[in-house]
């Protein structure tokens, strides 16, 4: 899920959702376990983001670590 939501089609169908209010469900409690995975990781990622440009507003460099399977 973590790579689709970094991938270009992942973060245009997040734009859309977060921003522009598209609905992948009509109600919330109609979104498949997919659909609520890919939202809560676009929400996760796009925090990580915005921490990442405020740090880096403010002259901190962070090294992030990650393990690929």
């Amino acid at each position: 899920m973590e790579e689709f939501v970094r991938s270009p089609e992942g973060l245009e169908l997040a734009a859309l959702c977060l921003d522009c209010g598209y609905r992948l469900a009509d109600h919330p409690r109609d979104l498949t376990r997919d659909q609520i995975l890919f939202l809560t990781a676009a929400l996760a990622y796009r925090s990580q983001q915005m921490e990442a440009a405020r740090l880096a507003a403010e002259g901190v460099t962070r090294i992030v670590v990650t393990e690929e399977d």
